[in-house]
Formats: C-alpha cells, structure tokens, sequence
C-alpha cells in the first residue's frame, strides 16, 4: 500500500517492507549508526512519529543517559560528546531525518545512533566513522553523502570499522555515471539507485536502473568479494547493489511536522543499511564486512536482477543488464536471504 501523506504516491514503512519482501523486525539490542554533518534537532521526534503511524513502540532518547535493555535513538558529535539545540543546517537535517527513518523501516527492533561531523568535509566525516566504531552494539554504519574521489589512504576510519567487522554501506552517488567517495572505498559497500514498481497489491513489480545512480571504475584496490571478471575493473567496481532512488518512485519521510517524499541514492544507502542490520544478530567479529560483501555476491538468487535503465551514455558501467552492472550493481533486495 503506497502513503500519499503529501498528496503524491511514496513508499512508507509497510509499503517499502512488502515490495521487498523484508519480514523480519531485525536485531535488538544492536545498532545502525547514521554519520552525517550538523545537527538535526527535530530527528527524535520525527523518527518516533514515523515509527508510530505504523504501529511501532517508540524509541527512548539515550542521548544524554544510557540506559540499557531498552531500544535507543542518540545523537552524538564526532567527537562522542551529545549533541543536543537548534538544528544547524536544514538540507543535512533533512537527510539525517531521511536516513533514521529508512534505517527503522528496514530494521524495526535496532537502535540507532546519528554521529554528527562538525563540518561536511572529508577529514571530519572520517572522525564521526571513527566514533561510530566506539558505539557500543554497532552493526552496520551508513554513509549518505559523497564527494570527488579521494584517495582512502587519508580517511582510514572506514578501513578500521572493516577491520571491526562492522558492515559500512555509503551512497554512490546522484549525478548519473562517475565515482565519488566514500562509495569507493575499497572496504564499503556501494550502493546505487533504481525506480522501484509495485503490483496493485504493493507486491514486487519491477524496478530499473534510475538515471542518477553514480557508477564507475574507482582507483582504488578492488574488495576481494567482487569478481573481476564480471565487473570488468581492476580497481573497486561501482555499485555492489542497489535499492530504490527515484525521487519519482520516492520514500516517504516526516520531517519537522511535515511528510515529504525524497530520493535519491541517500535513500537507498541507509535502507541497505538496516537490511544488514535487520538480518544478522551478532557484531564485533573481525572481518565482518568482509563477510558482507561476500554475502551479497554469492547470493544472486537472493537479490532482483535489474536489466533495465541506465544512468548515461556507456555500456556495462552505465546500462543495466543481467548479472552485474554499474547503476545496479548484482541487484536489489529480495528479502534478506542476500544479506
């Protein structure tokens, strides 16, 4: 069933869940941190409200005590102080909220953290991954955001939640073929975007691949779960997977007292985020990441194969196809079979 808060189509909670075919609630006790920039002030409250048109217990705010045995939101700063007053800058509110809330679609019974960088650059966004790590019960870390490639020899925080075993899943990017990082980061995990199509029923229909989805052939080394012989790249191939981006075929989102519709490969991150999340009950084995790339790519039959759209004028790396491809990567969730 398809919400219409803002009087046009988006996907909710429910909608989001049954086009996927995601049944399980996820892993309680465990956590999705979100890393963006600034303060958001209304996330709270906006993900609670979220939460409750769906039926769902609210989350308790342990930002500034913890407390334990129950389902926590907290917002920290990079460097692990609370961050608490006015919001600083709407657009990355408006994202952080956006992430929160398809963190929980996917994962209902996680916690969730919202690290805060100081600023929008590289150098503190690779401080907040860092604190990331140090939350207790972290699972998964979503990145939204993304910029020009940079060399991951300056920002190794990413490098060390892999060696933590925590999965790190980032954007790949809007602005149609191309690789931005941190998408290209030889341990995280791509994600790209499509159009996502359902039955009358809210059913899995369809999906291609959406025109703003970045892809590309990173400089960087290649991760060892992706096969080069289908990737056709001797560096890090560009996207893993994908899920829905579209702004056209968007997600719904409450924000500040109102329900918006946003897209975009900022969606589809934090909703492959949580789908790792959702799946797995344990966090802290090393190697973990790894493990996650390599779920993912031997579980093609957990995943929709996308064969349709392109993001630009190339062949594999812009044009969906069977098997793998650049806007797409292996495909879109299927369940959680794949994670």
């Amino acid at each position: 069933m398809l919400l219409e808060p803002s009087g046009r189509a988006a996907f909710g909670l429910e909608a989001l869940r049954k086009a996927y075919g995601v049944r399980v609630k996820g892993a309680k006790g465990f956590t999705v941190v979100v890393v963006g920039a600034f303060h958001a002030a209304s996330a709270f409250a906006d993900l609670n409200y979220y939460r409750s048109t769906w039926g769902l217990a609210p989350l308790v705010d342990c930002t500034v005590s913890s407390q334990t045995g129950v389902q926590c939101f907290k917002q920290v700063h990079q460097d692990g102080s609370p961050s608490i007053g006015k919001t600083d800058d709407a657009g990355w509110a408006q994202e952080t909220v956006l992430d929160v809330e398809m963190v929980t679609a996917m994962c209902t019974s996680c916690s969730i953290t919202v690290v805060e960088a100081d600023s929008s650059s590289f150098s503190d966004f690779n401080k907040a991954v860092e604190q990331s790590i140090a939350q207790p019960g972290t699972l998964a870390i979503s990145n939204s955001y993304g910029g020009t490639e940079v060399s991951e020899r300056s920002y190794q925080a990413y490098e060390h939640a892999f060696q933590h075993g925590i999965t790190v899943v980032a954007s790949s990017g809007d602005a149609g073929f191309g690789v931005s990082s941190p998408a290209s980061f030889r341990h995280v995990i791509a994600v790209g975007g499509t159009s996502l199509f359902t039955k009358d029923s809210g059913n899995y229909a369809s999906e291609s691949a959406w025109k703003g989805s970045g892809s590309g052939c990173a400089r960087g080394l290649a991760p060892e779960w992706q096969d080069g012989a289908k990737t056709h790249c001797a560096g890090k191939a560009i996207a893993d997977l994908a899920a829905v981006a579209d702004p056209a075929t968007g997600v719904a989102v409450f924000y500040d007292g109102d329900w918006l519709v946003f897209g975009g490969t900022s969606a589809s991150a934090p909703i492959v985020a949580g789908l790792f999340a959702a799946k797995h009950k344990t966090s802290g084995v090393a190697g973990g990441n790894a493990s996650a790339g390599s779920r993912i790519w031997s579980s093609t039959k957990s995943l929709h194969d996308i064969t349709s759209g392109s993001n630009g004028g190339c062949e594999l790396f812009c044009s969906a196809g069977l098997g793998w491809d650049g806007p797409t990567g292996l495909g879109t969730p299927k369940g959680t079979g794949g994670f």
